[in-house]
């Protein structure tokens, strides 16, 4: 199963919906910072499973704060992060609160900074933003999930490479 994993995109849908398109994937999760771009996304591909929670940056709406999901076997905990105290290049209470609710992954946007580590047998992610990067390139992450398999994650930018650290984001027009 692959799944997209997205955050903060903050209305600036161009790269997630190339990003879909090129992706073809099983489901997608949204981790707020523009939950109405969630709801474009479900609009958009009705075939597509879309989970998604509200950001610091979302009012109102039925999205909750934090869910659980699983997919293929593997719980995960979904939130923004913003109550988790998560900064740059920390997670947090995220990791903790996982844990304590029996998840194997836990991920969080918020930093628009991407971040990857395995804390008391949780794996963390934040897939940065893809809008608006603290740093580097905008970024998203393809979880590869299989029945029985520790998930894969893959860091992509926004033209579908590897993800790397070191590139500058190249502007498309204006503010895009």
């Amino acid at each position: 199963m692959k799944v997209l994993v997205f955050s903060d995109s903050h209305g600036r849908m161009l790269d997630v919906y190339d990003a879909v398109e090129r992706e073809c994937p099983d489901a997608v999760i949204h981790l707020g910072d523009c939950y109405e771009d969630a709801c474009d996304l479900r609009r958009s591909y009705p075939d597509v499973p879309v989970y998604a929670v509200r950001g610091n940056n979302d009012w109102g709406g039925e999205a909750p704060l934090k869910t659980i999901i699983t997919l293929e076997g593997v719980r995960m905990y979904l939130t923004h992060g913003h109550r988790e105290g998560v900064v740059y290049h920390s997670a947090g209470q995220v990791p903790e609160y996982a844990r304590a609710a029996g998840c194997q992954m836990a991920l969080f946007g918020h930093t628009h900074v991407v971040y990857v580590e395995e804390i008391d047998s949780v794996t963390v992610l934040n897939p940065g933003s893809i809008s608006l990067p603290r740093s580097g390139v905008a970024s998203y992450a393809v979880l590869t999930l299989e029945k029985g398999k520790a998930p894969e994650i893959t860091l992509r930018d926004t033209e579908g490479n590897l993800w790397d650290p070191q590139k500058r984001r190249k502007k498309r027009m204006g503010w895009f």
